[in-house]
């Protein structure tokens, strides 16, 4: 787990210097000789008091059978900003994917999480916000198993504490809309138990914003 904590660290930080870039172009002075030459209002981006965000999502699961599905679905947050820098997030996540078992009929896995916790943009709002979050909560999975042999057809359900942590990059298009480019999340929601290894999931997003408030 710790290799890939590195990875998404690498690559919050890239996104944080890409768009401190972007930023830095956008805050330069004229030059002298185009002193005389109106001046274009400089746009700003206020602080939204609340954002609404939903659409795409790809979340990885480890199975029975000791490798990781593919499963996508989408996601819908509510983030709630105390300050330029920082927001409280609540996020609700439902993936679908088929888990395929030797000798026996495919079996379908659904994954919700409920989760929330806070939310740091390190350069606060600007066209390009970067940001990061760490959100903890409960996760759910629903396993419906097929009818096999002298066996019928059954539904597993599972609670589990589940924790997400992570980041990505939005772009603003209007005063109250974005797209999030990306979302890239490292997810750990133990199904098959506390003592089996490597049940940690890949989470990659992409949506829509509303914007509404101003801080």
């Amino acid at each position: 787990m710790i290799p890939l904590m590195r990875k998404l660290a690498g690559l919050f930080l890239l996104l944080a210097t890409f768009a401190g870039a972007v930023l830095a172009q956008d805050t330069q002075t004229p030059p002298p000789d185009q002193s005389t030459a109106p001046v274009k209002p400089k746009h700003t981006y206020p602080t939204p008091k609340g954002e609404i965000s939903a659409g795409f999502a790809y979340r990885s699961y480890y199975g029975l059978t000791a490798k990781s599905i593919g499963m996508i679905g989408a996601y819908g947050s509510y983030t709630y900003n105390f300050y330029r820098w920082l927001g409280l997030e609540g996020e609700l996540l439902g993936v679908t994917g088929t888990l395929k078992v030797p000798a026996q009929p495919s079996e379908s896995v659904h994954v919700f999480t409920m989760l929330a916790g806070p939310k740091i943009y390190p350069l606060g709002h600007h066209k390009l916000d970067p940001f990061g979050h760490f959100l903890y909560g409960e996760g759910v999975s629903v396993t419906d198993v097929p009818e096999f042999a002298d066996f019928g057809q059954n539904t597993i359900v599972n609670h589990v504490q589940s924790w997400q942590a992570g980041g990505g990059l939005d772009l603003s298009l209007k005063r109250h809309w974005a797209v999030r480019l990306v979302q890239l999340d490292y997810a750990s929601s133990k199904f098959l138990g506390k003592t089996v290894p490597n049940q940690g999931s890949k989470r990659v997003s992409f949506g829509i914003i509303y914007r509404f408030g101003e801080r």
